[in-house]
């Protein structure tokens, strides 16, 4: 359902969700903790003054970068 949602470009995840699968879950680089033992990673929200803002995840470094909503 999340997934689905209009207007939501990519869904990032703090957490593998194990009940799921991987057809429930998002790509790897997406999600701060994909292993079924928690290892304390985050994901980082920099938001900028003119409404950009990145995403990036502490495990991997992989960031992603968003332009202003219209």
């Amino acid at each position: 359902m999340v997934t689905s949602s209009p207007g939501l470009e990519d869904p990032w995840q703090l957490h593998y969700a194990l009940a799921g699968g991987k057809e429930h879950n998002v790509a790897d680089s997406y999600i701060a903790d994909p292993a079924e033992k928690c290892e304390g990673q985050y994901l980082k929200l920099s938001a900028q003054p003119n409404g950009t803002f990145t995403v990036t995840s502490s495990r991997n470094g992989f960031s992603k970068a968003y332009p202003k909503s219209q």
